[in-house]
């Protein structure tokens, strides 16, 4: 019962942040100005936005690197395989609420049908008293985490939104740290965690529409392009 009340509240949360973002765009009157900035933008900004693309396969591949660690004991996988799997993952967890379908679906792309028993292996208490694995996955994970502040602080810059290093590091960490908790469907996260943007980096410009950008052009780097990639490239990885 209590799950589905956190549900309900995370659900209701991201309602009202979607509210604040449709509102904030709709009072905003400076579109024109907005619009030479983009046209004005320079060889800082468009440096900014290559790092952001560069570090899509590096945040990738520390994923492809985790899932290989899980698997270690389970069964052999290259990193390379390792890393297509979680490119099939993104593709199930596009589609399916919370991203519900991605550890499924890098399974099914292994080959593996009975995925509960999979997962029980992977999780059951021999796992986890193995601490070196823990540890270096727990690394792993905040490497991560920490490829995609790099990622939102560049497209933040990109996008003419200049935070000092302090500003960065609280506003990015409490970002991730809201929408770690609020329910979302990956084909609508972009409106959905736009909102949160707005209520978390409005602190720092009043040009609203720039962080909505901001958080679009994130979304279509670490959501939309793997999928492309997996659609694209499926059957021809090898």
């Amino acid at each position: 019962m209590w799950k589905k009340i956190g549900i309900w509240i995370g659900w209701l949360l991201s309602g009202a942040a979607l509210v604040y973002l449709i509102y904030r765009l709709s009072v905003y009157d400076h579109y024109d100005t907005l619009c030479q900035s983009f046209s004005s933008a320079g060889t800082t900004n468009y440096a900014a936005l290559c790092i952001a693309l560069i570090l899509l396969p590096v945040q990738l591949l520390i994923e492809a690197r985790k899932w290989q660690t899980l698997l270690s004991g389970l069964t052999n996988v290259s990193l390379w395989d390792a890393w297509w799997q979680v490119i099939y993952g993104n593709i199930a967890a596009f589609i399916t609420p919370y991203r519900l379908g991605e550890y499924p679906g890098r399974l099914i792309e292994m080959g593996i049908e009975d995925i509960s028993s999979v997962k029980s292996k992977l999780f059951d208490g021999k796992w986890w008293r193995d601490w070196r694995k823990w540890l270096h996955v727990l690394l792993l994970h905040l490497a991560r985490y920490f490829v995609w502040m790099l990622q939102l602080w560049s497209t933040l810059t990109f996008c003419g939104i200049i935070l000092s290093p302090k500003e960065a590091i609280v506003s990015i960490i409490t970002y991730y740290f809201v929408i770690s908790f609020v329910p979302s469907v990956p084909a609508a996260e972009v409106a959905l965690k736009g909102g949160w943007a707005v209520l978390i980096f409005s602190h720092f410009t009043e040009q609203i529409p720039l962080i909505a950008v901001t958080v679009t052009i994130i979304w279509i780097i670490n959501t939309v392009t793997p999928v492309i990639i997996g659609i694209t490239f499926r059957g021809r990885k090898r």
